[in-house]
């Protein structure tokens, strides 16, 4: 399976508005299967942005994230500002006009 980028953030912004103690089955992503999103939070997990407890996917457990994770989504967000700056100001990438 690919690493979805989109999933990871995904995964990153639900942790952070619900993560603590979540049940099984209460880790869902619209639009993305349980074995996508489980897969992705093991790959956050192994890379240091969540920590989970060793049950956590299988019945209830921690999973929270870390200095690193929360790190990670700032920079996230602040790329968003600085692109939609960006455009607002002009600069930013423009849409290709057909040639004719």
């Amino acid at each position: 399976m690919k690493r979805d980028m989109v999933l990871v953030r995904k995964v990153l912004e639900f942790v952070e508005e619900k993560g603590s103690r979540l049940f099984k089955g209460s880790i869902g992503i619209e639009g993305y299967d349980r074995e996508a999103v489980v897969h992705h939070i093991y790959l956050l997990a192994d890379a240091g942005f969540v920590e989970l407890g060793q049950e956590t996917l299988t019945n209830k457990g921690p999973l929270v994230l870390t200095w690193k994770g929360c790190d990670y989504i700032d920079h996230l967000r602040a790329k968003d500002r600085q692109a939609a700056t960006a455009v607002a100001a002009g600069s930013g990438p423009r849409p290709a006009v057909p040639r004719g």
